[in-house]
């Protein structure tokens, strides 16, 4: 896989408008974009597997999302990845008035899963990632047991993931890349290195496309996961607003 910048932890200040994309903003875009399609194979997982899911499935898939981040890259991109995806749910809260928190829906608060996030990451290697616990305020009281945290996540995901591992290579996600999109690239590349990893059961279609709103998502029916381009658009949108 290849690397990409590490980008600097948010920081919630007055937006500033960028001609261009700035490295931090394009590491930023790049690295959230994996870190949400980890979570929809989460999804996509859980369906092919049909693995038993003891509380939300969304919260189950957050949780993938951060043991395939740290057990797939090498810690300088692991932390990338890491800290875009917390700075992500981080903005979106800074964005929301506490009286529109959307109590009622199948994901979780995005305060509450940035800091879940911070705490799982930073548990899988307390002793690398003080740091990065530190850079995004993670309270003392939370970060004493989030080793503990990492461990039962990466237990449970570990047992079923074990099951897939590939012997040899295969070929279960799909993807047709458009050689001048960087982030159809992007996901090729990941593809190819997940299949390096991993065989399914079923083939999983990836696709990237317009969608009409700025979301991705896995369709059971078809098995596909869709990244959509309204939620790469948005999250350039986003690097721009804050500053990076």
């Amino acid at each position: 896989m290849r690397m990409l910048p590490l980008i600097p932890a948010l920081i919630l200040s007055a937006p500033m408008a960028l001609a261009e994309p700035s490295e931090d903003a394009i590491a930023y875009v790049e690295n959230n974009v994996l870190a949400i399609f980890y979570h929809e194979l989460g999804h996509a997982l859980i369906d092919i597997l049909q693995l038993p899911v003891l509380g939300q499935e969304e919260d189950a898939a957050d949780v993938l999302s951060v043991v395939l981040t740290d057990q797939l890259w090498e810690e300088e991109q692991a932390q990338a990845v890491a800290t875009a995806s917390a700075a992500f749910f981080l903005a979106f809260a800074a964005e929301t008035d506490p009286g529109e928190v959307a109590w009622w829906g199948v994901h979780g608060p995005d305060l509450q899963r940035h800091y879940n996030t911070v705490c799982l990451f930073y548990g899988a290697n307390p002793d690398l990632r003080a740091d990065f616990a530190q850079s995004f305020d993670l309270p003392a009281d939370r970060a004493e047991g989030c080793a503990d945290e990492y461990d039962v996540a990466a237990g449970s995901w570990g047992v079923f993931l074990d099951e897939i591992t590939a012997e040899t290579p295969g070929e279960s996600l799909r993807f047709d890349v458009d050689p001048g999109d960087s982030i159809s690239i992007l996901l090729a590349d990941e593809v190819d290195a997940l299949n390096e990893n991993f065989v399914l059961p079923e083939p999983v279609d990836v696709l990237l496309e317009d969608c009409g709103e700025p979301n991705a998502f896995y369709a059971p029916g078809a098995r596909s996961i869709t990244v959509c381009r309204e939620l790469v658009d948005l999250l350039q949108v986003q690097a721009t607003r804050w500053g990076l």
